[in-house]
C-alpha cells in the first residue's frame, strides 16, 4: 500500500457534456450528467487518493464525445505534452469521449506511452490497477460508441420526419424570417428583413445586377444578415464573413434571390453527413432534398420568384458601366436559329472636332456574328423597343379588356375549368395506378406457377413498382393544385393584378418587360415576334368565354 503513494501525480479533472449524447433527454440524465454533479463525483473521490494532486479542470461544455478535438480536451492534452500533468480523472469513460477505437487508442497507446494514469470513477477502472479487466474495458467502450451510433439514427429519423412534416428543423430562420415564440419549428415573417428581402427582388427585377444591389444596401446603412441576426440577440456564425463587420455582397444578393424559402417552399435535408463520426458535410443530391409547400406565409409571390429566376438563367451582357443590365437583355432571340441576339454600337464620325459621334445600336444575331451560320440578320433598337412597347401596351390593355368581360359574366369562378381538367388529370393516373397493381400482382401469380423465373419477376416487378410511385407521385401533385385553387382568395386570378397595375405604361421598363415577355423573336426583315407570359393562364380564360358563349347561343 505504501509503495502505491510513492509517486505523486498531478491530476486534471476532465467534464463533459453534450446534447448529442443525449444527456438531456430526460431528467435523472440532465442532472446525473451535468457538469456539476460530475464535479462533485470526482472530487469526492479524490478526497480519498492521497496521491493525486489536482492541478487543472478541463470542461468542454456543448461537444460531442465522438470528436476529441475539442479545446479543453486539446489543452489538457498540451499539458500533458508539457509534463505538466501525468493523470487524467473522469466520472466515466462515456465522459472522456464515444468513439470505441479514439477512446482504445488514448487508453492502450498514447496515454501509455506519455506516462499518464488514466482513472475512469464510475467504471472502476484506475490504469495502475493490474486487476482492470481489458474486456470488460473494451466492452464498455463499444457500449459507448454504440449508444451514439443508435441514437445519431434515431436523431435523422426524427429529422426527416419533421422536413417532411413541413417543420422547420435549421438552428436559424433564414434572413426575412424568424422562429415563431410559440412553435420553434414555425417560421413567420420578420417584417423589416422581409422589406429588405421585398427592395432585392425589386432591384433586380429593374435591372440591377447584384453587385449594384449589395452598394445600395450598404450605402443606405443596411445590416447585412449576419450583423442583423447579431443585432437582434442571435449568436450566429457563418465560415462567409471575411471582414470585422460584415456587409452587403454580390454572392449574399444572388443566394436570397435563388433561395425558394420565400415563396413559402422549405427546402430541408440539403446537406449530411458520412454517419455520426464524421462531422465533414456532403451536399445530397437535389432529388433527394425534402420539399414542402405552403409551410409558412411567402414573402415574394410566386410568378415574381420564378420570372426572377427565369432572367438570371438567361445570358445577360451588361452595359460597359456593369451598373446594370441591358433593358431587353435575356429576351432578344433569334427566330431561326434560336441563339442570342447580341448588342452592338456602331460609331459614326465626328461632324467636329468636339461632338460626340453618332451611334448607331443595334442587335445581330450571334451563332452569325462568330461565324457558325445563320442570317445575318439585324435590328434597331429603337426600332426594336419602339415595336415592343407599342406591342406590350395593346397585349395589357387586350388582357383587361377580357378581365372586364369576366367580371360582367360574373358567374362561376374563373379557377373551374383548371379544376376540371386536374380531377381529369387524377382520374387518369388513378386508372394507370390500378392498372399497375393489378399487374403487379399477376406477374406474383405466374412467378407462383412457374411461367416466370426469378430474374423475370424481378424485372416485371420493379418496372411496374416505378409505374405506382411515378402514378402516386403524380396525383399528389395534382392534388396539391387542387388545393391550391381551393385556397385562393381571389377567385378572378391575382395575376391579372400585374396588368392592371402596369394600365398606364408610360414607356418601355425592364420591370414591364420581363414580367410579360418569355421572350423576343427576331426574323429577317425587321420581323418581330414575342412570346407572352401567362399563355396557359390566358388559354384557360379564353376556353371559359368561349363554353360559356356556346351555352348562351344553346
Amino acid at each position: 500500500m505504501e509503495e502505491s503513494f510513492s509517486k505523486k501525480y498531478n491530476g486534471a479533472i476532465y467534464l463533459r457534456l453534450s446534447k448529442e449524447d443525449g444527456d438531456v433527454a430526460a431528467g435523472s440524465k440532465q442532472e446525473s450528467n451535468s457538469i456539476s454533479n460530475q464535479k462533485n463525483l470526482v472530487q469526492d473521490y479524490l478526497k480519498s487518493q492521497k496521491d493525486i494532486e489536482v492541478v487543472s479542470v478541463r470542461i468542454d461544455d456543448g461537444y460531442s464525445g465522438v470528436d476529441f478535438n475539442r479545446p479543453e480536451f486539446q489543452a489538457m492534452m498540451q499539458d500533458i505534452r508539457d509534463r505538466k500533468v501525468d493523470c487524467v480523472i473522469v466520472k466515466d469513460l462515456s465522459r472522456f469521449g464515444r468513439n470505441y477505437i479514439e477512446v482504445g487508442r488514448y487508453l492502450e497507446k498514447i496515454f501509455p506511452i506519455l506516462g499518464v494514469r488514466f482513472i475512469a470513477v464510475n467504471d472502476n477502472y484506475d490504469s495502475i490497477n493490474e486487476n482492470n479487466s481489458e474486456i470488460v474495458t473494451a466492452f464498455k467502450n463499444l457500449v459507448n460508441d454504440s449508444y451514439l451510433r443508435d441514437l445519431s439514427v434515431k436523431i435523422r429519423s426524427n429529422l426527416e420526419t419533421k422536413r417532411k412534416k413541413g417543420e422547420f428543423t435549421g438552428a436559424f430562420a433564414v434572413y426575412g424570417y424568424r422562429k415563431s415564440e410559440t412553435n420553434k419549428n414555425k417560421l413567420v415573417v420578420d417584417e423589416f428583413a422581409a422589406g429588405v428581402v421585398r427592395s432585392i427582388f425589386n432591384m433586380k427585377l429593374r435591372g440591377m445586377s447584384p453587385g449594384s444591389i449589395a452598394d445600395r444596401l450598404n450605402n443606405s446603412h443596411i445590416l447585412s444578415p449576419m450583423e442583423y441576426k447579431a443585432s437582434m440577440g442571435e449568436n450566429f456564425r457563418t465560415s462567409f464573413k471575411t471582414n470585422k463587420k460584415a456587409r452587403w455582397a454580390a454572392s449574399t444578393i444572388m443566394r436570397i434571390l435563388a433561395d425558394e424559402v420565400y415563396t413559402g417552399v422549405l427546402l430541408q435535408g440539403k446537406r449530411t453527413a458520412p454517419n455520426h463520426k464524421i462531422k465533414k458535410m456532403e451536399v445530397k443530391d437535389k432529388k433527394d432534398w425534402i420539399r414542402a409547400e405552403n409551410t409558412h406565409e411567402a414573402i415574394i409571390d410566386k410568378f415574381y420568384y420564378d420570372t426572377i429566376q427565369r432572367i438570371m438563367e438567361r445570358e445577360t451582357r451588361r452595359p460597359p458601366s456593369g451598373k446594370g443590365i441591358y433593358l431587353l437583355g435575356g429576351l432578344i432571340y433569334c427566330g431561326d436559329c434560336g441563339a442570342p441576339m447580341i448588342h452592338k454600337i456602331c460609331k459614326g464620325r465626328k461632324k467636329h472636332k468636339d461632338s460626340i459621334p453618332n451611334e448607331y445600336v443595334y442587335y445581330v444575331c450571334k451563332t452569325n456574328k462568330e461565324g457558325k451560320g445563320c442570317s445575318g440578320h439585324r435590328i434597331s433598337e429603337k426600332v426594336l423597343f419602339d415595336t415592343v412597347f407599342k406591342e406590350l401596351k395593346y397585349h395589357i390593355r387586350t388582357v383587361l379588356d377580357v378581365e372586364d368581360i369576366l367580371f360582367r359574366m360574373d358567374k362561376v369562378p374563373l379557377n373551374e375549368i383548371q379544376a376540371r381538367k386536374l380531377n381529369a388529370h387524377i382520374l387518369c393516373k388513378q386508372q394507370e395506378l390500378e392498372k399497375a397493381e393489378k399487374l403487379k400482382a399477376g406477374i406474383y401469380e405466374d412467378f407462383k406457377d412457374g411461367i416466370l423465373d426469378e430474374e423475370e419477376y424481378q424485372s416485371f416487378k420493379s418496372e411496374f413498382n416505378n409505374r405506382i410511385k411515378e402514378a402516386k407521385e403524380a396525383i399528389r401533385i395534382y392534388n396539391n393544385e387542387k388545393k391550391q385553387l381551393a385556397d385562393n382568395k381571389n377567385p378572378k386570378y391575382e395575376w391579372m393584378g400585374y396588368f392592371r397595375k402596369y394600365r398606364e405604361l408610360k414607356e418601355l421598363t425592364r420591370e414591364a418587360a420581363v414580367i410579360f415577355i418569355d421572350r423576343i423573336l427576331i426574323y429577317e426583315g425587321n420581323r418581330i415576334k414575342i412570346r407572352y407570359t401567362f399563355k396557359d393562364q390566358l388559354k384557360n380564360i379564353t376556353e371559359y368565354i368561349t363554353a360559356d358563349a356556346r351555352k348562351e347561343a344553346v
